[in-house]
């Protein structure tokens, strides 16, 4: 491997870490837009629709983007174990910030925001029901069933906390290891180049 190509490999980590604040500070500011929509909406299908969009497909696309730019940004040229590390360091700045972010904007500046998000899905949801022609008791009957759902989401424990974060971590790992095999490229051979690696 010629030494431009190692010294580029060099700043891998700093620049993974530079794309995933980037890339965190988008992700958090899609999850506050889409916030704002659902506690605006009554129609069931921007409750259902607008989550996969801004929280999903979006975020997909931005990935693949900074996924490409951290590739340029070190040569061009990655094998799967740098690709993946890379990446991996990419999305796990990115959910630190947003998930920091998102603790903030919901502790501190919209306190309120998560019961309004529930009384938004809910009420979407009963209206689709009533539209549906379902009976007032089994309307009842799902409200009480939802709004408990939500409570027990509210009121996690500490190590509920920590599990989910943990799972969100190992997500973060796999998602990684298929944006390396997808996004890997390995230098093209010459000739007489006898060194490994």
């Amino acid at each position: 491997m010629k030494t431009d190509q190692l010294q580029s490999l060099e700043n891998l980590k700093p620049e993974a870490a530079k794309n995933g604040i980037g890339f965190g500070l988008i992700a958090l500011i899609l999850g506050i837009i889409s916030s704002y929509i659902l506690v605006s909406t009554t129609s069931m299908a921007v409750v259902f629709v607008s989550p996969i969009v801004i929280s999903i497909i979006i975020p997909i696309v931005i990935a693949i983007f900074f996924a490409r730019d951290l590739r340029k940004k070190i040569g061009g040229y990655w094998n799967l174990r740098q690709a993946t590390s890379g990446i991996f360091i990419m999305f796990l700045v990115s959910y630190v910030i947003s998930v920091g972010g998102n603790f903030v904007f919901n502790k501190l500046i919209e306190k309120d925001m998560s019961s309004k998000i529930q009384r938004s899905v809910v009420n979407a949801s009963l209206q689709l029901m009533k539209k549906q022609g379902v009976s007032e008791e089994e309307i009842d009957k799902k409200e009480e069933e939802m709004n408990a759902e939500f409570e027990k989401k509210s009121n996690g424990t500490f190590m509920q906390t920590v599990q989910g974060h943990l799972i969100g971590v190992i997500i973060i790992f796999v998602v990684s290891l298929i944006f390396g095999a997808i996004f890997r490229k390995d230098p093209p051979l010459q000739f007489g180049d006898t060194s490994e690696g």
